[in-house]
């Protein structure tokens, strides 16, 4: 029989050894590798790399189900770990997020209920909070005149906790808010404002707060 070519031997020895070639084929490697070393290390080779003994497809079977367990655990508990996460973020917003009421005439009026201080009546159907400052002493239109900031605040929704503990307080009586220690006050401004930020190089001031200020009430 005419010498076949290594290479040509190499090119059908992963056929051979998954035992997949015609007889004639299987025949002439057979023959071939009697007396090549060369073919016959690389056919040893490709064994080793494809055998896997049969005790041990059971174990690496239940090694790979015992992964993909433990990463669909881990998976689920990290979906139900991200929803709750929106679904508490999505409450929060709703019930808890405040936002500025806009002042209106007909739904904040300031009186003065006695000599020693004002109060605010709010005529809305809810709210969230209110926030007010002690007096503070400016310069306007070349006058020092004392004034306070108020402002009302507003959830996307009344939260039902919100709702108990505001009627627990309001019981028989109006939604009024007690400007504190506003006897003298010349003045009551209507602004948004955040005390933490008036702070020495902070991010507002409270000439800043005036500027952009409403006036709702003056002596």
């Amino acid at each position: 029989m005419k010498e076949i070519k290594c290479t040509i031997i190499q090119d059908v020895l992963p056929l051979y050894v998954d035992e997949v070639v015609s007889e004639d084929t299987k025949e002439m490697v057979d023959e071939h590798l009697q007396h090549c070393e060369k073919c016959q290390k690389e056919y040893e080779t490709m064994k080793q790399e494809l055998y896997i003994p049969a005790e041990n497809k059971a174990f690496q079977f239940k090694e790979i189900s015992k992964k993909w367990r433990k990463k669909k655990v881990i998976i689920s508990i990290t979906s139900v770990f991200i929803t709750a996460l929106i679904l508490l973020g999505t409450y929060l917003s709703v019930f808890y997020f405040e936002t500025v009421i806009p002042y209106s005439e007909d739904l904040i009026k300031i009186e003065r209920q006695n000599d020693h201080q004002l109060i605010s009546r709010y005529y809305g159907k809810s709210r969230a909070g209110v926030h007010g400052t002690f007096p503070k002493e400016f310069e306007i239109d070349g006058e020092k005149k004392i004034v306070s900031f108020i402002y009302y605040t507003k959830t996307m929704t009344d939260s039902p906790s919100r709702n108990l503990i505001d009627d627990e307080k309001r019981l028989g009586q109006e939604d009024t808010f007690v400007l504190p220690e506003s006897g003298n006050n010349d003045a009551v401004y209507y602004v948004e404002f955040d005390s933490e930020e008036m702070v020495p190089g902070g991010k507002d001031s409270w000439d800043s707060v005036l500027e952009r200020a409403v006036l709702i009430w003056e002596k």
